[in-house]
């Protein structure tokens, strides 16, 4: 499933450096220059997220963001140079996930997207299902197979089975899987993931003989798919 983030900025050149920096994280983006256009956008498109300048030509932010909150059950997150107390507590007042100032840091700006992301991710998944001979059940977090024995998955493990067997098939990074684990971002984090896997398959015993598995992408990092 891919998550469409809708980029609400005047600014071209800002909203082209957003825009291409959100795709090369493999996420699509969509542009609307004014709060009209976004109202127009979001009325017939689907987003996952919406991010919102509150300097807009045509209309204030705020007011764009009341419309667009009476309008979609999306996020959005305001990311503006308006960052006063006042600005930032009506925001929130008026339905903003999130606020993010500028200047930004890219960096920044994606973990803020992969949380917001991730919460709606988390919400389209159903209570339980079935992975293989298993049934994970994403409210008391645990993992039984057909007798209930439990596979004793980590917090991390589970987090992780959890990301890859929500994605339909969908292939995750490292870096996405440091994410959802919340494995600190440091040079042997690449390693910590792969290790990760590892206990999991164990503890799984997700093999090729098995009607579920995770596969690794080479280069790029993991996947669930149902066995052939």
């Amino acid at each position: 499933m891919t998550y469409p983030i809708l980029i609400v900025e005047d600014d071209a050149t800002i909203s082209t450096i957003v825009s291409g920096y959100l795709e090369s994280e493999g996420f699509v983006s969509e542009v609307a220059h004014s709060g009209q256009e976004a109202l127009r956008r979001v009325a017939v498109g689907r987003y996952s997220l919406v991010l919102l300048d509150l300097g807009l030509p045509d209309e204030d932010g705020l007011a764009v963001l009341r419309k667009l909150r009476s309008r979609i059950s999306a996020p959005v997150m305001v990311v503006s140079a308006r960052n006063s107390l006042d600005a930032r507590l009506t925001a929130f007042e008026l339905g903003a996930a999130d606020i993010l100032a500028k200047p930004f840091d890219p960096r920044e700006l994606r973990y803020r997207v992969l949380n917001l992301i991730g919460r709606e991710r988390q919400a389209e998944l159903p209570a339980c299902f079935r992975i293989g001979d298993w049934t994970m059940d994403a409210v008391t977090r645990t993992i039984t197979d057909e007798n209930g024995r439990d596979a004793g998955l980590t917090s991390q493990e589970f987090a992780v089975l959890l990301l890859l067997a929500g994605g339909n098939g969908k292939v995750y990074s490292r870096g996405q899987i440091i994410d959802a684990a919340s494995v600190a971002s440091e040079p042997e984090s690449d390693r910590s993931v792969d290790i990760l896997i590892s206990r999991i398959r164990k503890k799984l015993s997700v093999r090729r003989d098995h009607a579920w598995r995770i596969v690794t992408v080479r280069g790029i990092g993991y996947r669930a798919e149902r066995a052939a």
